[in-house]
């Protein structure tokens, strides 16, 4: 760990013109990682020289981008790739110094209380009526239609703090506390629109209890029961409806809109509802990080945005 003073001189010497000086005090500083940032901001609130400040600002994203790669590396190649993670992740391409113990206390917060109050149900259906009492009564969640496009609406922290998020976000956030439940709701790549499906619970042994933290696996778990809409309140619908929809959008029905995906799907169609943000806002650093990050996830950009919502390009 550098002390301020090796900090001072070596930041110092980012005023030389031998570029090569420069490369080497960055590679140095590169080298330290995340646990510099603090010193690195500190020394840039208190510059006066553009030129420096500017290559501070640099050597700072390049420290968040290398440890997010690293961080999303690790997620991939992970047995058990958690939901609530590649969350976190995404929302760290918008906001890298998230305060993850903000988020996951959250959750923590909505699974007690939805454990208290499902004490006595019985059925699915009643489940879901709870859940949705505590996120969309209780706390006042709701699909931001207004805003749709929004990069915060595919941060998990910024769903937390306004309440609201886009399709997947609201599906991601109902599904982890709920799975933290033993409750088997599942995310579903539907076309432009993210969706859930409670799976047949029925013959599943051991029954997760109510009061485990531990998420639970669609494995484990039979076929489609039903499926619920997070974005709008939790509104409960059937296989038929997304029939219906399918036909309305003129899309040949097939397996995996009416099945449970897989976790790196549901990562992959986050960092395409955000590259497309990027695209609808003209943030043009943060879609190329996106793009970088998509690639990490086996990803290619070609197919341009992801085909949530409306006015998205298929």
């Amino acid at each position: 760990m550098l002390t301020h003073g090796e900090l001072n001189a070596m930041l110092y010497l980012l005023d030389d013109t031998d570029e090569q000086v420069i490369a080497s005090v960055s590679s140095r500083l590169l080298s330290e990682g995340e646990s510099v940032i603090p010193l690195l901001e500190e020394y840039w609130l208190g510059n006066s020289d553009p030129v420096r400040a500017v290559r501070i600002e640099e050597i700072i994203r390049n420290i968040q981008t290398g440890s997010l790669t690293r961080d999303f590396q690790n997620w991939m190649n992970s047995e058990n790739r958690d939901l609530l993670e590649a969350c976190i992740l995404v929302s760290r391409i918008h906001y890298p110094g998230l305060d993850v113990s903000v988020v996951n206390n959250f959750v923590e917060k909505l699974r007690m209380d939805a454990w208290m109050a499902l004490y006595n149900a019985g059925n699915p259906t009643d489940k879901v009526r709870i859940l949705n009492h505590i996120f969309f009564e209780r706390n006042g969640f709701k699909g931001n239609s207004e805003d749709y496009h929004h990069p915060d609406n595919s941060c998990i922290n910024r769903v937390i703090e306004t309440r609201s998020g886009n399709p997947i976000s609201m599906c991601n956030l109902y599904s982890i506390v709920a799975q933290k439940l033993g409750i088997p709701l599942f995310g579903v790549n539907l076309p432009q629109h993210f969706v859930l499906a409670y799976c047949d619970d029925a013959h599943r042994n051991p029954i997760v209890p109510f009061n485990s933290p531990n998420s639970i696996e669609r494995s484990d778990f039979g076929a489609s029961l039903f499926y619920v809409n997070a974005f709008s309140k939790g509104q409960i619908f059937l296989r038929r409806n997304i029939r219906d929809f399918l036909e309305v959008i003129r899309v040949e029905p097939s397996d995996n809109f009416f099945d449970p995906c897989n976790n790196l799907e549901i990562a992959r169609r986050m960092l395409r509802n955000l590259h497309y943000s990027y695209s609808k806002t003209n943030d043009k650093q943060r879609k190329a990080l996106t793009e970088h990050y998509m690639m990490v996830l086996g990803m290619t950009t070609e197919a341009g945005g992801d085909s949530e919502g409306p006015n998205q390009e298929d």
